[in-house]
């Protein structure tokens, strides 16, 4: 078990140190010059332009200029805006908590809802309950949350007039800035319930049709006991794995929603960047999502062993 954790954990490593390179690399090589905000289209300064990119380091080489970005990120220090005031390491500390708490909030509608129809799916195949969940989770799939967010927004601005828009942070008002993400967060989760039912339903599908499956069926396995204790428990790997990945993908996947809902998040900081071309916040940006990535990715498959028997052998 120690070596399977230890090989993860280089592996993750490895993987971050590889996206450092390419987040770093690429940024430099898409047209469009950060400092072109600082420039009169009119009439440009070279000397000025000049001394600025001498100031933010842009005038070295790009493995300089690398190993010293690379130096502040392990320091914690991810350097500062070239286009709006500020650390970017600021920025990021406003921005992130939002993400963080819709993507779990996303991820746990998903979950709650997603896993007991898909359950319900598999276990009344070809019936009217197995119909009535595939055909909403493909109505789910084909609808984008930001359409059916942009709908309630108009409806409600007709009717009830809640405060479903604008967030002014959770210390001034937790409960109302609870209140202005639980419907973003609902309309993600019931998008990433219909993925989790699918994926659920297909699995456990195929699990109940194995052979120690049926084997316990022999035994007098009740149903209720064959589908949870048995089957469920050998299906979740796949649902788990897709869950990490969606949650990961959440924390800087919901600009669209994060523009309907007037949130300010690590998705609108992200484009925020990459109109300006700012180095910097898209460096951070992208790397702490990759890192959100790499980490949810390592406690799934630390929680694989705990799932499935089978994965615990094979790691000895």
């Amino acid at each position: 078990m120690t070596r399977y954790i230890l090989s993860r954990l280089l592996s993750s490593l490895f993987v971050l140190f590889v996206l450092s390179v390419l987040v770093f690399s690429m940024v430099r090589i898409i047209p469009g010059d950060p400092l072109a905000a600082f420039a009169d289209p009119a009439n440009p300064d070279p000397a000025k332009l000049a001394a600025l990119r001498s100031e933010l380091g842009l005038d070295q080489p790009w493995i300089t200029q690398y190993f010293v970005w690379l130096l502040g990120v392990v320091q914690g220090d991810f350097g500062r805006a070239i286009t709006v005031p500020g650390e970017v390491s600021d920025l990021i500390a406003s921005r992130l908590p939002l993400s963080l708490t819709l993507a779990v909030m996303a991820t746990v509608f998903g979950t709650v809802m997603g896993i007991p129809a898909g359950v319900l799916a598999a276990t009344r195949w070809r019936r009217p309950s197995d119909h009535a969940v595939r055909g909403l989770s493909f109505i789910l799939l084909a609808t984008p949350p930001f359409v059916l967010g942009t709908v309630l927004i108009l409806i409600n601005s007709l009717t009830l007039r809640l405060p479903l828009v604008g967030y002014s942070g959770a210390a001034s008002d937790p409960l109302r800035a609870f209140g202005v993400l639980l419907l973003p967060a609902l309309l993600i989760g019931i998008v990433l319930a219909a993925i989790i039912a699918r994926y659920t339903r297909g699995t456990l599908l195929d699990t109940l049709g194995q052979d120690f499956v049926r084997t316990a069926r022999a035994k007098g396995a009740s149903p209720g006991r064959l589908v949870v204790r048995h089957a469920l428990r050998n299906a979740l790997i796949p649902v788990v794995t897709v869950i990490g990945i969606e949650l990961a993908a959440l924390v800087g996947g919901t600009v669209v929603i994060e523009a309907v809902f007037s949130l300010p998040g690590m998705g609108s900081l992200l484009l925020t960047g990459i109109r300006s071309s700012d180095y910097p916040i898209i460096q951070a940006t992208v790397l702490l999502i990759g890192v959100v990535y790499v980490l949810i990715n390592l406690v799934v498959d630390l929680l694989y062993p705990l799932i499935d028997p089978r994965v615990r052998v094979h790691t000895r």
